[in-house]
């Protein structure tokens, strides 16, 4: 069960996952040991899964891939893709497709690239990409 301190320091790190943990002390008038303990915590317990790297609009393509699969391959392509670093969320869906992916790339040979490693999958029957040309 996560307190009152475990959610503040959720808070800072999704502000900015790179926080000092005495930054993160400070802002919540705790020492820095608590801080750094409960963060090995909360990861060790899988609600932290991940530190992530946001990459500046300017610098990066970011697609948002639409996947139809074969019958009964959905689940082992999902997985493999939830296995590569580079793709990240991977959804099951309900609808034309069965999965949605998000892709970046700094550049858009590197995210075709990126988008050609998915259609190679075995199972994958087709694709269909939608650039992100502005997000909220």
């Amino acid at each position: 069960m996560l307190d009152k301190v475990d959610l503040r320091i959720l808070q800072f790190l999704k502000q900015n996952s790179r926080m000092p943990f005495l930054s993160i002390a400070r802002g919540l008038h705790v020492s820095e040991s608590t801080v750094r303990k409960r963060v090995k915590k909360l990861r060790a317990t899988g609600v932290i899964k991940g530190f992530s790297l946001e990459i500046d609009r300017k610098l990066a393509f970011e697609s948002i891939v639409a996947i139809k699969c074969k019958p009964k391959t959905t689940k082992t392509i999902a997985k493999k893709l939830a296995e590569l670093d580079e793709i990240m969320p991977v959804f099951e869906v309900t609808g034309h497709f069965d999965i949605f992916c998000i892709l970046s790339a700094p550049t858009s040979k590197e995210l075709n690239r990126k988008i050609d490693k998915i259609r190679d999958i075995y199972g994958v029957t087709e694709t269909e990409s939608f650039l992100v040309v502005e997000k909220k």
